[in-house]
């Protein structure tokens, strides 16, 4: 009897359980209909205001300092600023100008948003920030509020901050902005990849030279990740810093990566006396191999016999990598077969092997151009 009570119990309280969760699960669901009706209602209400805020601005006329009031009070939830940056994509497919114009006038907006995401999380700011790089809205001045808060961003301890507050400077044209954000970032020994830099910087919307020209005034106060980031933004950006680099280059006592990324730029900006180091640079037997393989692709710029000879004679390397780019530069100066026949008929297998391999692929890969042009 005590037991058939004990059951009938765990029954009804595991009935009541189950009766409690599906009431909780139907409010819960209510709820989320709810929000989401009152979210599509608000967010409608967003975008007729940004419309007629815009259509304002395309006439020439004053914005509604009321709507932009309404604004200010919903934007500091992000999902209502997701919304903002939506609508505004929408109406600069519509009209660009007037969009753009609008967004600068909205930048008290954005300097009130900064001010409330002060104290919180890392997740509002980094998407702050990059709405700010979004809508382009820093300005020459170093000393602009905006500016200033994406340098004081550049030092968190979140990369997503970091990295969106660099890309709002970097599409910028405020040159002395990103040269103050990356040594602030540098007093405070902060990494960032080298990469994310120097990758960051050929977004930068201003005079490039000019920009190089800061940083390398600066160049002396960078760690070698970052300098290793501006010798490649230099090369990517196609500068002339020859005498420069090859200075660096020669001297042994600069880091290994500083020496790398200074042969990789030569490979893209030719100058005879760095041709005639890399050709040194290459036959050196002791040389560690990755300047001898980074070398090998950096001849492919200079087509000259020393050129040639040195690339040959790399084909016989115990390392991999120095024969493999040796054959695919040597395929790269379209090098004649006549020149090649002591390879092919050499007593060095590895040679000749590496070499034809990158004769076929390269004999393949313009069949395969040709044959597209044909269909086209």
């Amino acid at each position: 009897m005590a037991n058939e009570v004990r059951i009938d119990l765990i029954l009804i309280i595991y009935t009541a359980i189950c009766v409690m969760m599906i009431c909780f699960d139907t409010v819960f669901l209510l709820y989320l209909r709810y929000r989401d009706f009152i979210f599509k209602d608000k967010r409608e209400k967003i975008r007729q205001a940004i419309k007629d805020q815009i259509e304002l601005v395309s006439k020439n006329e004053e914005i509604d300092k009321q709507k932009q009031q309404y604004l200010y009070r919903n934007f500091t939830k992000i999902r209502f600023l997701k919304a903002f940056h939506e609508i505004v994509k929408e109406q600069a497919a519509v009209d660009y100008e007037s969009t753009f114009t609008y967004l600068k006038l909205c930048k008290p907006l954005f300097e009130y948003l900064i001010i409330e995401f002060d104290n919180k999380e890392n997740s509002k700011k980094g998407y702050l920030a990059f709405l700010v790089g979004e809508f382009k809205l820093c300005d020459e001045t170093v000393y602009d509020f905006i500016v200033s808060a994406m340098i004081s961003y550049t030092t968190n301890k979140s990369v997503y901050v970091r990295q969106n507050a660099l890309h709002a400077l970097y599409t910028s044209d405020n040159g002395e902005a990103i040269l103050t954000a990356m040594l602030r970032m540098q007093e405070m020994k902060i990494k960032h990849n080298n990469k994310l830099i120097s990758d960051g910087l050929m977004l930068f919307h201003g005079d490039r030279a000019r920009l190089a020209s800061l940083l390398w005034k600066e160049y002396s106060r960078f760690d070698v990740s970052t300098r290793v980031a501006i010798i490649n933004f230099i090369r990517m950006s196609t500068l002339d810093y020859s005498e420069k680099f090859l200075k660096l280059l020669k001297d042994e006592h600069s880091h290994k990566e500083i020496r790398l990324a200074i042969i990789r730029y030569f490979g893209r900006m030719t100058y005879a006396p760095a041709g005639q180091y890399l050709v040194e640079l290459l036959r050196q037997k002791n040389a560690e191999w990755e300047y001898r393989a980074i070398a090998a692709t950096s001849l492919a710029s200079y087509k000259n016999d020393e050129t040639v000879n040195a690339l040959k004679e790399a084909l016989t390397s115990d390392n991999w990598y120095v024969r493999f780019n040796a054959s695919e530069s040597l395929v790269e100066l379209d090098v004649e077969y006549v020149d090649l026949v002591d390879i092919y008929n050499g007593p060095d297998r590895y040679a000749r092997e590496i070499l034809e391999y990158k004769m076929e692929t390269e004999r393949l890969k313009r069949k395969t151009r040709k044959e597209k042009r044909d269909v086209y």
